[in-house]
């Protein structure tokens, strides 16, 4: 692997769950060691509301044991494991995250992993004289601005401020992990927002917009780039791009910046086939009447929403 670490196994990411959905968390015991997942509406996840539970290193390659329950128990992985043939489980291999490397420095990255046609759109963005701040509470009215309009936008529900509040409270640098909100302003008004998580070895930028009248303007890619940068400066080795299918246009789009693939293993266990309601007809319809409702309505629903999904 290219990092050992991930946030989610962490007690701080684990206080911002809490503290947010109050959902319940059980302890589950796997080959005899402790687990801790957290409880939505039908399923039970190791890693909620991001796409990379870590490796679980110390359950070996195998599980021999899982407990059966009426709800769904989603592990989600950075390496395959053998499951007990007596154990009733589905397989989902179509997730990917990507990471860079910026060990080399980013000059070298600009250089030599970015893709002619991404440089361009960064030049592009950086014509338009956007202003970068890089902070932590003080930007969070700014960086939920963007965030939620931007989500509504593509049809997707997006967390509550408080959620992101908590994050910014609990991942402080105090403990493993640390975080900030980077936020791109034209004309003084929020254009361009992200949330990054990270350490010394890796960043991540789970939650992360641009809103749409700016895309034009390659704006997205100016942020992707002052990430980079915000990594390369502070030493940080790896840029993880985060989760996408192959059917998504954002795979694509991560290549062209250099990313190279990490597979995802999702398992599903309490059920022998998985159904993908992500590309379902219902799933469209919602995400078209999405789209459409009022920001007001979209920011107070949204959190409802997401604390029942689970994924």
């Amino acid at each position: 692997m290219i990092w050992r670490e991930s946030f989610s196994e962490k007690p701080e990411w684990k206080a911002v769950v809490k503290k947010t959905y109050q959902l319940k968390e059980h302890f589950v015991a796997v080959n005899g060691k402790e687990i801790s997942l957290f409880e939505g509406k039908g399923i039970i996840s190791n890693a909620p509301f991001i796409t990379d539970g870590g490796t679980l290193e110390d359950f070996g390659n195998h599980i021999r044991t899982m407990p059966k329950r009426k709800s769904i128990i989603l592990l989600k992985l950075r390496r395959r494991i053998e499951i007990n043939p007596e154990i009733k489980y589905a397989l989902d291999e179509e997730n990917f995250s990507f990471y860079l490397d910026l060990r080399k420095g980013k000059e070298t990255v600009w250089k030599e992993d970015i893709k002619s046609k991404t440089r361009n759109q960064v030049r592009k963005a950086e014509k338009s004289n956007f202003e970068t701040k890089i902070g932590g509470a003080e930007l969070l009215d700014d960086f939920f601005k963007v965030i939620s309009e931007a989500w509504r936008d593509l049809g997707t529900p997006t967390h509550s401020k408080n959620f992101y509040r908590n994050i910014l409270k609990e991942l402080d640098g105090n403990g493993t992990f640390n975080s900030r909100l980077i936020v791109l302003y034209l004309n003084g008004e929020p254009a361009s927002g992200a949330c990054v998580i990270f350490n010394d070895e890796v960043i991540h930028h789970p939650y992360a917009a641009t809103l749409r009248k700016y895309n034009k303007l390659s704006l997205n890619n100016g942020l992707y780039w002052r990430i980079i940068e915000f990594a390369a400066d502070s030493k940080i080795s790896f840029f993880d791009f985060g989760r996408s299918r192959k059917s998504q246009g954002t795979f694509d789009f991560k290549k062209s910046w250099g990313a190279k693939e990490i597979p995802l293993y999702y398992y599903y266990f309490n059920v022998k086939k998985l159904q993908n309601m992500e590309d379902s007809a219902v799933a469209k319809t919602l995400i078209s009447v999405w789209k459409k409702l009022p920001l007001a309505l979209t920011n107070f629903v949204g959190p409802f929403v997401i604390r029942k999904v689970l994924k």
